[in-house]
């Protein structure tokens, strides 16, 4: 089944995020959890990649998990929107961090383009889940970033701050000024994806961020 995504044209059924989203669907379903919904920078947070996984990082008050990886690599909003109905919806969160930014240029999108795509997924959770609160992230920093890059990822912060700011129910968690992310050390080789001491900052930066919600639990 050919879909366009962008500018490109894949075989969705054949495509490795349906693969990825089949496999989270053979997990039980566990419902009104903090559920992390975005691309690699989720993804990759997990034992797979030789990681402490999330769930096993940010416990409740309780010291019980109560996050719930859907991260899905090389997903862009247009796919998040796609898979919504299957990789969110059933899980009926209590509260969604989301990550939309990653992955878009390559699919030929411009950062409106993007946000318009990823502003649909946050309607869609705000109508179905009445209540939630959504944690909106900004983009990531990236080793050795281009002044192009940084201008590009802080105009799309940009938007999606200003969006959380006015949309009752969603927050902004801006991790793209956060220093200690910024670091050049705390990337694997690619220069993209976290290392295992970039993961812990990450985590610890969630720990703080989502610290009222993690005590509801």
């Amino acid at each position: 089944m050919p879909v366009r995504v962008g500018l490109k044209v894949i075989e969705i059924w054949n495509d490795p995020l349906e693969v990825t989203v089949k496999k989270y669907e053979e997990e039980p379903i566990i419902k009104g959890q903090i559920v992390f919904y975005g691309p690699s920078n989720f993804t990759r947070w997990c034992k797979g990649f030789g990681f402490t996984p999330l769930r096993d990082v940010l416990l409740g008050k309780s010291g019980q998990p109560c996050a719930i990886n859907r991260g899905f690599g090389s997903s862009c909003p247009e796919h998040q929107l796609y898979y919504y109905p299957r990789m969110i919806r059933p899980l009926e969160p209590k509260v969604l961090v989301y990550s939309s930014h990653g992955n878009s240029e390559a699919f030929g999108y411009s950062n409106e383009e993007a946000w318009e795509l990823a502003q649909r997924v946050i309607a869609y959770a705000l109508t179905d889940f009445p209540g939630i609160r959504i944690y909106l992230t900004s983009a990531n920093r990236t080793k050795d970033m281009s002044e192009q890059d940084i201008v590009n990822r802080q105009a799309y912060n940009a938007m999606v701050k200003e969006f959380a700011e006015k949309t009752p129910g969603c927050f902004y968690l801006d991790t793209f000024e956060y220093e200690p992310l910024g670091r050049q050390d705390i990337f694997v080789e690619d220069g993209v994806h976290f290392n295992a001491e970039g993961y812990r900052i990450y985590g610890e930066f969630f720990k703080e961020a989502l610290k009222e919600e993690l005590e509801q639990f």
